[in-house]
């Protein structure tokens, strides 16, 4: 079983969630440290440990997930050139730790941030509703 931090689309009840329902076995609400950016269709997280409170969920899924993820995440390896990279992440109250998807600061400065550092929270405010 593996741990994931999921913060945007992956969300239960939001448009990609549907890729991991099946490999799911528990899902917590959590926290990290860093900023939230609105890259259009879907948010970007950069770690930050002196960041704000990025709000997602822990889920926890089975190993077979983590090549979902990978796909649709465009991550292929360490050293390649991925949109996201997959880090060892700790949630920001120190409970859980697992795996994240991240962009890079130089990728996601070009995008606005999202204030309130929840994707749910910015759909609705914008009134994209549940994306």
């Amino acid at each position: 079983m593996q741990t994931v931090f999921v913060y945007g689309t992956l969300l239960r009840k939001l448009n990609n969630y549907h890729y991991i329902e099946n490999s799911v076995y528990k899902t917590e609400q959590g926290k990290v440290k860093g900023f939230l950016y609105n890259t259009g269709p879907y948010p970007a997280v950069v770690i930050d440990r002196n960041g704000m409170n990025v709000v997602g969920e822990w889920v926890h899924v089975d190993d077979g997930a983590m090549s979902v993820l990978d796909w649709l995440e465009q991550y292929e390896q360490p050293g390649q050139v991925n949109e996201y990279e997959r880090v060892w992440v700790k949630d920001a109250e120190g409970e859980r730790e697992g795996w994240i998807y991240t962009y890079s600061l130089l990728q996601a400065e070009r995008y606005p941030l999202i204030p309130s550092g929840s994707w749910c929270e910015h759909l609705l405010s914008s009134g994209e509703g549940q994306g």
